[in-house]
């Protein structure tokens, strides 16, 4: 359990944040490893009224190749559509949200997660229900050849729907044809040539014993929860975990991406490879996107919306892969308004790159970084999500003090260094989506290492 402790004051402007001190009481994270392979965490959180089960399959796209890109996505669709004892998607739904929990799923680059979050007494329920639906699907032809129009229509929104089609762009922009580079969901050839066959061999290889982790957290007691566990997935099989896809370099740039359209604004996202998950660097890069564009108090936000007003939507994230990773900044302005847009971010990530970042605000995106963690654990799911993807990850889970001490650790040095790394010419990418004919105008913006006259 964490408890927060912050020494803060008001000053003649206001609140003054100061440093988070963290207090770690008795660990209440359980594991244990099954005689099969099955590993499964178990986090008691007594105060809590829930329980969060997780099942983290370890395969997802990373691992797809032609012409079955997407299958990982479409298993679990069809993991919804009916299992041994709950033949249909209504009951499945039913089991779950007719007693007030959540069920859903995610599938991602290199893991797909089923997870329910049930009130603490229909835990054995939840725990039985995502069993049923990961140990005895039923792939229904007839509920094949739906859910695949179901998925088709999925990729169909997805291009009608610039703020997500954007990023479809920029990733084939800039990693190609490999899984970094393609949408999880697939495109319409691979998900029409997807066979009942393909699914079972897939779904046989990779949904085993030691290719899952199970993750719990709430109000119930680790023992409890193994033997649960234990009886509900005596039925699958041993099997073994699967391997990661070492990742091709990305393009070079500076390149621009144009898809025209008829929106009524410019979509636009800027790439750079970013550093993969177990990188020293990556809580420098994370201190450093903060800063960049990282909530309402970073530099875009200031600069493009408070100082310009140039845009309502203003940011930046990044994603972190086994041997790789991307920084992206994205947006949207009244086409008229792209070419200052993307000039005063280019200008910002100069001045980084030069110059690093203030002790203002080092300090103040440290507090912001280790907040946000903390807040985020006081909800059952997010605590069974951390977990589960730092087992998957590491091969055990960080604890949150050693979290908490690397972010403190980062010096204005480590964020010198780490922007130097990543804001390079020859890696930039800009993908944009809106009513432009050419941007002959944007391609020379595209310069994040030496100073540029631009005229506004």
């Amino acid at each position: 359990m964490i408890s927060v402790h912050s020494n803060a004051g008001v000053g003649q402007k206001g609140y003054n944040a100061h440093e988070i001190t963290v207090h770690l009481e008795k660990p209440m994270l359980h594991t244990h490893t099954f005689a099969n392979g099955l590993r499964v965490l178990v986090e008691e959180l007594p105060h809590t009224h829930s329980i969060s089960i997780g099942f983290f399959i370890g395969v997802g796209s990373e691992h797809e190749i032609h012409p079955t890109c997407g299958i990982s996505h479409f298993i679990e669709h069809m993991l919804f559509k009916g299992s041994a004892n709950y033949p249909s998607p209504k009951s499945i739904s039913d089991a779950i949200e007719g007693v007030g929990g959540v069920l859903d799923a995610y599938t991602g680059f290199d893991a797909t997660v089923y997870y329910a979050k049930v009130a603490d007494m229909h835990v054995e329920r939840a725990i039985n229900v995502l069993t049923d639906m990961v140990l005895w699907p039923r792939f229904d032809l007839q509920d094949i050849e739906k859910e695949r129009r179901v998925i088709i229509e999925e990729l169909r929104e997805t291009e009608d729907t610039p703020s997500e089609l954007i990023d479809v762009i920029l990733d084939a922009a800039m990693w190609g044809d490999q899984p970094l580079g393609r949408d999880v969901a697939g495109d319409y050839d691979t998900v029409a040539a997807i066979t009942h066959a393909d699914m079972l061999a897939y779904w046989q290889t990779y949904y085993t014993c030691a290719n899952t982790i199970v993750s719990v957290a709430g109000n119930i007691v680790a023992d409890q929860a193994f033997q649960m566990i234990e009886r509900a997935l005596s039925g699958m099989v041993e099997g073994a975990s699967s391997t990661h896809v070492p990742s091709l370099p990305s393009y070079p740039g500076p390149k621009l991406s144009l898809h025209t359209d008829d929106s009524e604004q410019s979509y636009f996202c800027l790439g750079l490879p970013g550093i993969a998950y177990t990188d020293p660097r990556r809580r420098a890069m994370a201190v450093l996107d903060t800063i960049v564009g990282g909530g309402s108090s970073s530099r875009l936000f200031q600069e493009i919306r408070e100082e310009r007003g140039l845009a309502y939507t203003i940011g930046s994230f990044i994603r972190e892969h086994h041997d790789t990773g991307k920084w992206i900044m994205y947006g949207s302005v009244k086409p008229e308004m792209l070419h200052e847009s993307i000039a005063t971010i280019t200008e910002q990530l100069r001045d980084i790159r030069r110059h690093g970042v203030t002790a203002a605000e080092l300090q103040q995106v440290k507090e912001q970084v280790k907040g946000g963690m903390l807040i985020s654990l006081e909800d059952t799911w997010s605590v069974a999500s951390r977990n589960g993807a730092h087992m998957l990850r590491y091969g055990h889970v960080l604890p949150v003090e050693q979290v908490v001490a690397e972010i403190e650790a980062v010096t204005h040095a480590d964020v010198l260094h780490v922007a130097q790394h990543a804001l390079r010419n020859d890696a930039l990418h800009l993908a944009v989506v809106g009513p432009h004919d050419h941007l002959t105008d944007i391609q020379p913006l595209l310069n994040v290492e030496e100073n540029i006259s631009v005229k506004l």
